[in-house]
């Protein structure tokens, strides 16, 4: 009975060769979700204690104020060839609000689209913390998309590495099924 090499190693494989390899892929996606999960949610808690724990209330806007500079992107070193450059606007709101009897004053950065919407002395709602009137935000997108944001980025890291999972045990299935039985 005269083998190669070839068609030795090939009937010797073990069943499950390719699902090992999504197996490990896919803890490694496991371990990636959850390292995000962690992550994103220490960068999303003041949202979520402002959604759970904050208090709504009314702001006047103080003033506002747009920050314009130039961006540039270059490469081969510090006076490399300009690949980019662009000109970036900030947008600034100063609004004042009273909580248990004193006034606070705070300057936040927003949205453009927050921002064309305003006029100097208009009322605004503010959601912030009743413990510390300090914490507080006028964007209600910036809440929104803070606490959404990590949940879907958790979900699909999650998603993936469980798809995988599922088709390594189908491809370890399929491999042992096809896998001929040696009678020696």
């Amino acid at each position: 009975m005269s083998e190669t090499a070839a068609q030795y190693a090939k009937g010797n494989t073990p069943p499950d060769g390719g699902a090992k390899v999504l197996r490990y892929f896919s803890t490694f996606l496991f371990v990636v979700a959850l390292l995000s999960s962690l992550a994103l949610s220490f960068t999303s808690f003041d949202a979520v204690r402002m959604a759970v724990f904050g208090a709504d209330g009314q702001a006047t806007v103080v003033a506002l104020r747009t920050d314009t500079y130039r961006t540039v992107r270059t490469y081969g070193g510090g006076s490399g060839t300009v690949l980019d450059a662009r000109l970036r606007t900030d947008y600034y709101v100063t609004y004042k609000f009273d909580a248990d009897g004193q006034e606070y004053q705070r300057e936040r950065r927003v949205s453009e689209a927050f921002y064309r919407g305003l006029s100097a002395d208009q009322e605004i709602a503010v959601r912030y913390l009743p413990v510390d009137p300090e914490e507080n935000h006028i964007d209600k997108n910036w809440v929104s998309w803070s606490i959404i944001t990590p949940a879907l980025i958790a979900i699909f890291f999650f998603g993936t590495g469980y798809l995988f999972r599922r088709v390594a045990k189908v491809a370890a299935k399929n491999a042992a099924a096809t896998q001929p039985i040696s009678t020696d």
